[in-house]
């Protein structure tokens, strides 16, 4: 098996041989190394990710516990059963596939209770402090790790990512920060912010920093009429007059903080008055959350769970011109892919799954993309059954009648992420099986984007409505049908998956992403992204409106198991297409 990522499985081994000594030192049962970076990012270059040193699993979420002696656990949801089991040494590490009842907190609490270790670490750093609390409501001993200590013992290595700040005009945010300000607190409030994607809407500004984001590192205090911003290595200033950046380590958060205190003395000749506080205990890290504590004695410390992702979720009309104008961009990179591949396999010119893979982010390029929103997910034949596949390879030479599924998103000049998802077939005549998954996908997807549902109703139900088709067939997917889109390709405020209380709003936007996925065979899966809106007659209704425009691959689709209603809905939906020449009928 190849190495995944870029260390060797002998160097993995090596780090695990290092830590359970050290562990084994200090006297810890069980050391959990979480998938985070400081701001309990989603996308963490690998480099960064303290998890992948002691596993090599390159999947972007996962959980990992290390026990003193023994193997290590690797947390895992059904997105990635079969990559892992593909990537990592399982001699070393045991893969424990998590259900999607579960959830992979649930069990690796679970885990450690059964196992009855009694002293548990963590890098304070990088957990937030509602998963540090559960452990600590574990009847555990905790030892807490706070400025990177384990870089002595397994030697992270620091990408340096130099990308120029760039402010947004008003004119594709509709917003300034001031008014976004306004909208979340009252004089004498503040709110601290590590959540990178709420500090690049709140700003208006964008970096292109990490690998597919359009933010920056940063950490942020703001205030009713500023945001304070604390910035490694920054040069530069910027023209916002109600953002004001400090330099200095990310470690310095204390120093950072104190500072803005002497700064609005200075401007306004007193202390900035801090009455309240806001935080958020599920995006903060537990050594932020201490400080917190500690300097804001005065103040009223409040948690506000969701941050003020609520405040960026909902959508403003500028908004939501902005959002259409990069998905109109995205889906004809898209088209432009799907159909030179369609052209070329015509033409019996041989293509690799690797040139799937190049062609499409090159497509995005022509198109004006800036970077991509995640890792495009190009997988031919039995590759196209791993749900976040991420390793397309030049030597799967794509033949006839075989699945290829394309999953891409790309990021445009208002720095909002796109996402969308079409399966077509190589060429050839598609067999029934082939055919069978794919159409039960595509009226699952009709089904779920054709909804009309009452004001208030939960992510959870329409979760089922999408699931329905499939259930009928005896298929399901180990994913949930839908998450929020924003800034980062992954945002709070919309979810649909079978536990999802999360209401569903007007001017939200989130996608809708159903699939069948058979090891060994192939999957399918097909993805629009859709804003809720306001139905047009019926009264507290809403429905969903697509952003995507890319049409279906006819040529998998038995019409038999379509029933009318779903052959008008798709009928019209290909107009659409046609009338954006994005449809292959």
């Amino acid at each position: 098996m190849a190495k995944s990522g870029f260390l060797s499985r002998e160097e993995i081994a090596n780090n695990i041989r290092a830590l359970q000594t050290f562990m084994s030192k200090n006297k810890i049962d069980v050391f959990y190394l979480s998938s985070n970076d400081i701001f309990l990012n989603e996308y963490v270059p690998l480099s960064d990710c303290h998890r992948y040193y002691v596993t090599g699993f390159t999947g972007s979420t996962a959980e990992c516990l290390v026990p003193r002696v023994g193997k290590v656990q690797l947390f895992v949801d059904g997105r990635y059963h079969e990559q892992a089991d593909l990537e990592v040494d399982l001699e070393k590490i045991e893969v424990v596939k998590v259900e999607m009842s579960v959830g992979n907190r649930q069990s690796v609490l679970k885990q450690i209770a059964q196992k009855k270790y009694r002293t548990l670490a963590f890098e304070a750093n990088r957990i937030d402090v509602q998963f540090a609390d559960s452990f600590k409501k574990n009847s555990l001993q905790i030892i807490e790790f706070h400025r990177n200590e384990l870089q002595s013992v397994i030697p992270f290595q620091t990408e340096v990512f130099e990308k120029k700040l760039i402010e947004i005009s008003t004119k594709l945010t509709g917003e300034s920060t001031l008014e976004k300000l306004r909208k979340i607190l009252k004089p004498n409030e503040a709110f601290f912010i590590t959540a990178l994607d709420s500090i690049a809407w709140l700003t208006n500004m964008r970096r292109y920093e990490l690998p597919f984001q359009s933010t920056f590192k940063s950490k942020a205090l703001a205030t009713y009429d500023r945001v304070y911003l604390l910035m490694e290595g920054y040069e530069g200033k910027v023209s916002n007059p109600h953002v004001e950046i400090f330099v200095d380590r990310f470690e310095a958060t204390d120093v950072f903080l104190a500072s803005i205190f002497e700064v609005e003395a200075l401007l306004g000749g007193n202390k900035l008055k801090v009455e309240t506080l806001y935080f958020s205990e599920a995006l903060t890290n537990e050594s932020d959350a201490q400080l917190l504590k500690k300097l804001f004695k005065s103040a009223q410390i409040i948690n506000k769970t969701e941050g003020i992702i609520p405040f960026h979720a909902y959508k403003n009309p500028v908004e939501l011109e902005s959002i259409k104008a990069s998905f109109n961009l995205a889906d004809q990179a898209i088209f432009n892919t799907l159909k030179k591949v369609k052209n070329q396999l015509k033409q019996n010119l041989s293509m690799t799954e690797k040139d799937l893979f190049n062609w499409c982010n090159d497509e995005y390029q022509k198109v004006g993309a800036l970077a991509q929103s995640f890792n495009t997910i190009a997988g031919v034949g039995a590759n196209s059954s791993i749900i976040h596949y991420s390793a397309s390879s030049d030597q799967v030479v794509v033949k006839n009648e075989t699945l290829m599924l394309l999953d891409s998103g790309g990021y445009f000049e208002s720095g909002y992420a796109t996402d969308t998802t079409r399966t077509i077939l190589s060429g050839g005549r598609a067999s029934e099986k082939q055919k069978e998954i794919y159409t039960l996908v595509l009226k699952s997807l009709l089904n779920i984007q054709n909804a009309i549902f009452p004001v208030g109703t939960v992510g959870g139900h329409l979760d089922g409505v999408a699931r329905q088709p499939l259930y009928q067939a005896g298929y399901d997917y180990k994913h949930g049908t839908g998450h929020g889109v924003g800034i980062n390709v992954h945002e709070g405020g919309f979810r649909l998956s079978p536990s999802s209380m999360i209401p569903i709003k007007e001017n939200t936007i989130g996608s809708i992403e159903p699939g069948i996925y058979v090891p060994g065979f192939g999957g399918v899966r097909l993805e629009n992204i859709v804003i809720v809106k306001k139905h047009p007659t019926f009264e507290n209704m809403l429905c969903f409106e697509s952003l995507v425009y890319v049409g279906f691959d006819h040529d998998l689709i038995n019409f038999d198991l379509l029933t009318e209603i779903e052959k008008k809905w798709l009928d019209q939906y290909e107009a659409e297409c046609r009338a954006r020449n994005r449809s292959f009928v």
